[in-house]
């Protein structure tokens, strides 16, 4: 496993040893391209599940401070239109990983909003995965204006030009098909 920048060794699965990480005072540089399997949020994925993170670990007493950036590439499709849309999240992390003792809900302050220090060392993959994970679209569009489907495909009778087989539906909505409401007689 080669050293990262600062000395510090980080596996490909994003653990640091708490020992190390608090021999020294300055904050330890995490630069590395990771995968991490089930990146993905409905239909918008990460691209291979690799993602860039640049991170900088520093022990700050019984804390780790983990903050820098994470990138990475994603692929879905577009909600009007459904041609596939690519794009990349690009953002900063800012975050606390403390350990709690058994007795005790949370760390001093009553702060919950922290990841957990496992042990002997710090694992960065919940934090890089949460980060990507609440950045992906949920619905993206392929551009602005996107108007949804050719309109020009479509005659005025709703079928396919050149054919006569009645409207033409949205194959994601077929299982609907088979549904009828049919008006109770009242009478």
């Amino acid at each position: 496993m080669p050293p990262h920048s600062g000395g510090l060794p980080v596996t490909d699965d994003l653990r640091v040893s708490l020992a190390v990480l608090r021999r020294r005072a300055d904050p330890r540089q995490i630069r590395a391209s990771v995968v991490l399997d089930d990146l993905r949020v409905g239909d918008v994925s990460v691209v291979d599940g690799r993602v860039a993170v640049d991170l900088e670990a520093e022990a700050r007493g019984a804390e780790v401070v983990v903050t820098g950036g994470v990138r990475a590439e994603w692929s879905g499709d577009c909600r009007r239109c459904l041609e596939a849309v690519v794009g990349e999240v690009d953002l900063g992390v800012h975050e606390v990983m403390a350990s709690y003792e058994p007795d005790r809900s949370a760390p001093e302050g009553g702060d919950a909003d922290v990841y957990l220090l496992g042990g002997d060392e710090a694992d960065l993959e919940p934090v890089v995965r949460d980060a990507v994970l609440l950045a992906l679209p949920l619905s993206p569009l392929c551009a602005d204006d996107c108007a949804g489907p050719d309109p020009k495909w479509l005659s005025p009778s709703g079928s396919p030009p050149g054919t006569g087989d009645g409207p033409v539906g949205d194959p994601r909505w077929a299982a609907l098909d088979v549904l009828r409401f049919d008006e109770p007689d009242l009478g």
